[in-house]
């Protein structure tokens, strides 16, 4: 759909001029529609905030999700690793002026903020958002605004070279649809203001916009700021287990859907050995499941072959592993927006590549005629089939000379005439990454903003019924997203299969539902395709371990009824279709060891196991212990690195996230406590080159001028675990 004014848009460098003559047009009564996560207008936002608190006659009603928000320390430790970030990564960023006062709860009673999918965690204890929060799907958000009466769209954009296009860029995801909602009304008022960012990379197709489809612009040198980075996170043993059996599970020629994180991450590392490396690849995955759940995947042997067709991806969420593996040469398979030139593709009944066959097989397959009509000889040249210098005149074709020409399907020579110039050039407009937003670190902006034409062609950043549902251009996405599989994470699995992976027992949020029921309807909804919940089996509460496998919880994102696949770090389990009883029985199987007996008296209890089960012997391996064990080789740990996408860290950095990662999973008890002073005091005392690497992280704790005694003792904790994280066998980045 195309979207434009009648004339050119306002642009403003002041925001103050630009708010004055919004509230003229708009009036007093503002329903703001941000998009979530980076692609937020802030200094416009944060003006208007300002304008608004000072005048209660403004009725300012912000709906919006994933606000981001720079690092904020939760103790001492936390806070010497962290202000030195907000020095450097987040000097020049911008905070949102309603972050601090809804955190304090200090937001003035004309003002409302309104999110659908919450940073995962940061706002558990904040009552005003956790009563203004709005549990939606993803895909219901675009009518939840038109239905809220929202009447101004404020998001950030790039410009193109010419300055006679602005692209959407990292969220194109819901602002086209509500642009097309309010189309569909008639005499709808919305109003589209546009904050042009120099450092917010083009991306072309979808998301680009003309000029005239803006009513205001903000441009100028005080609006290029650098992006929200968000730092990857360091990749456990057991990310790392989880995303070896989710890589086993994807099928060449198939289509990708993931979400971001270090589970995210160690997917696509794990899916660029078993590409590269795979012999590698497949010696461990047999390691990992010597004990674990594979015998409850029937139907889905392991996969570890390399990716000859390549994989396509089609996700809301963008994550930096998806350039990662563009790079590696995994994704490669390229879609094209038309079912029949699909599915022909698919089918090997053509190749990418234009011959006479490809006219051919698109005439045996009813998609053209012969001779051609005007709609087919359009449908030839927007792929480049045939060449573009010929116009179609009442079933003639005009050579570049002006003289007509027969040209019929079904001589040689017509096909060739045809074809001209496109005869083995690859067919155009391929996609390999269709995606809703992106957000990463800035390393992921900066390989953004490098990426060549031809690459950026292949990357269409397009809106959110698009990649999350089947409703619109079915038969399409059903040809392009062959064998998908859509993996997303939980923070827990009920033994019967329900999936909890947006609020607590309480009804606290901690992050939303977002798209994940979505993708896990799509799951059952496209021909073999499968939804796949990636759950780490234990998590560490309050210092107690406690098992993410749960017996019952009071609230399930997804139902049991649409079980499919869940993966632990102890294998992968088939639920779909399955009895309670069988699935109860594949869920222990990928428990972890030590809540599996407790689990099954439960179940034993309810009636759902039979008396006389017993947890097979092989399952009682599932511990970090045997986990460990198996990636204790020189071999694999030289391909297990800390940061396999890299790190917007420094190395001294690097090390304290892994070693700080490792204190907040650590025995939080006496007894562990001073095992790691003790230990600590002997680290912080060696001064041997060998120890030279903790010195200087320890330096950029600040411990090196610590004198009190309680900073002493955090200073032995820490370097207790520097010692422990580091691990020469393992690098920190992948080279």
């Amino acid at each position: 759909m195309e979207f434009s004014h009648k004339g050119p848009p306002e642009t403003f460098s002041n925001v103050e001029a630009c708010i004055d003559k919004l509230l003229q047009v708009v009036g007093k009564q503002i329903v703001l529609g941000l998009p979530l996560g980076l692609g937020k207008a802030n200094h416009f936002v944060n003006t208007l905030y300002a304008r608004a608190a000072q005048d209660p006659s403004i009725s300012l009603t912000i709906f919006t999700a994933l606000t981001l928000e720079r690092p904020r320390a939760k103790g001492d430790i936390s806070r010497r690793f962290i202000q030195p970030l907000l020095d450097s990564i987040y000097s020049q960023y911008q905070d949102l002026a309603y972050v601090p006062a809804r955190r304090k709860g200090y937001l003035p009673s004309n003002i409302r903020v309104i999110e659908f999918f919450m940073q995962p965690g940061s706002l558990l204890g904040n009552s005003y958002a956790q009563q203004h929060h709005v549990s939606a799907n993803y895909t219901q958000v675009p009518g939840e605004l038109i239905n809220r009466g929202v009447n101004v769209i404020a998001q950030m954009v790039a410009p193109s070279e010419q300055g006679d296009k602005y692209s959407l860029s990292c969220n194109p995801d819901l602002t086209r649809p509500v642009l097309e909602l309010a189309a569909q009304h008639k005499n709808y008022p919305i109003y589209l203001l546009g904050e042009v960012n120099t450092q917010l990379p083009y991306i072309d197709g979808s998301s680009e916009l003309p000029a005239n489809a803006f009513d205001f612009l903000l441009a100028g040198e005080a609006f290029n700021t650098p992006l929200f980075a968000l730092p990857a996170l360091p990749v456990t043993y057991t990310e790392y287990g989880i995303a070896f059996h989710i890589a086993s599970l994807i099928e060449d020629g198939g289509t990708l859907q993931l979400g971001i994180g270090a589970i995210g991450d160690a997917v696509c590392h794990a899916l660029r050995l078993r590409h590269q490396q795979g012999s590698l690849f497949e010696r461990l995955l047999d390691d990992l499941v010597e004990g674990g759940g594979e015998c409850y995947r029937e139907g889905l042997p392991p996969r570890t072959e390399p990716f000859r067709r390549g994989l396509y991806a089609a996700s809301e969420m963008v994550p930096h592993g998806f350039l990662h593996l563009r790079r590696m040469g995994v994704l490669t398979r390229k879609v094209y927006a038309d079912a029949t030139l699909q599915h022909l593709l698919d089918s090997d009944q053509i190749t990418d590549t234009v011959q006479e066959e490809t006219l051919l097989a698109l005439k045996n397959a009813g998609r053209i005629h012969c001779p051609l009509t005007m709609a087919d000889t359009e449908f030839l040249q927007r792929f480049g089939i045939i060449d573009p210098s010929y116009s179609w005149r009442g079933h003639k074709l005009l050579t570049p000379d002006g003289e007509e020409e027969e040209c019929d399907l079904h001589s040689e020579h017509g096909r060739r005439r045809l074809i001209g110039s496109c005869l083995n050039n690859k067919i155009v407009g391929g996609t390999w990454l269709h995606g809703g937003f992106y957000l990463g670190p800035e390393l992921m902006y900066r390989e953004l903003r490098e990426l060549d034409l031809q690459e950026r062609d292949g990357l269409d950043m397009i809106d959110i019924y698009f990649t999350n549902d089947l409703r619109c251009q079915r038969a399409l996405k059903v040809a392009q997203r062959q064998h998908a599989r859509f993996i997303n994470s939980a923070m827990m699995v009920t033994l019967g299969g329900a999936v909890v992976s947006d609020a607590l027992a309480d009804n606290r949020v901690v992050s939303g539902v977002g798209g994940q029921y979505n993708f896990v309807a799509q799951a059952w909804d496209l021909p073999g395709a499968r939804s796949i919940i990636a759950l780490p089996s234990v998590s560490m509460r309050d210092g107690v371990c406690e098992s993410n496998i749960v017996w019952e919880y009071s609230h399930a994102t997804i139902p049991r009824h649409l079980r499919d696949i869940v993966v632990t770090e102890y294998g992968a389990v088939d639920l779909r279709g399955k009895t309670d009883r069988d699935v109860m029985v594949a869920m222990l199987s990928i428990c972890d060891a030590r809540f599996q007996a407790g689990l099954l008296e439960r179940a034993k209890r309810a009636g759902k196991i039979e008396k006389s089960f017993s947890i097979p012997e092989r399952f009682n391996k599932n511990t970090p212990e045997y986990l460990a064990g198996v990636f204790d080789s020189e071999k694999y740990l030289a391909e297990l690195p800390h940061y396999p996408l890299g790190t917007d860290f420094t190395d001294e950095e690097a090390l304290l996230a892994v070693a700080l990662q490792h204190l907040r999973a650590a025995d939080k008890s006496g007894w562990k406590k001073l095992t790691s002073i003790f230990k600590g005091r002997r680290v912080w005392h060696d001064k041997s080159p060998d120890a030279d690497y903790i010195q200087r992280c320890l330096q950029r704790m600040g411990y090196d001028h610590t004198e009190t005694y309680e900073h002493r003792l955090e200073a032995y904790i820490v370097a207790a675990a520097l010692e422990e994280s580091i691990d020469p066998r393992r690098p920190l980045r992948r080279e």
